[in-house]
């Protein structure tokens, strides 16, 4: 466990932090995908559904795009 100089030897949080797998950084063209759909949330251009309601939704966009 990497240690902190400020933090005392059984703080439970920086112990996690410390314990947390680290990720990698996104690529640049994952950031750009990334920044297109969250201009497309914040504009409403990109539908919103709970996970429970994703099997409905997936089927509705289905018979929209049949016709």
């Amino acid at each position: 466990m990497a240690t902190r100089p400020d933090a005392s030897p059984s703080d439970p949080i920086l112990a996690a932090i410390d314990r947390a797998p680290r990720v990698q950084r996104l690529t640049p063209e994952q950031r750009a995908e990334l920044e297109q759909d969250l201009a497309d949330i914040a504009t409403g251009r990109a539908r919103l559904v709970a996970h429970e309601r994703l099997p409905q939704a997936l089927e509705e966009l289905a018979r929209e795009q049949d016709g």
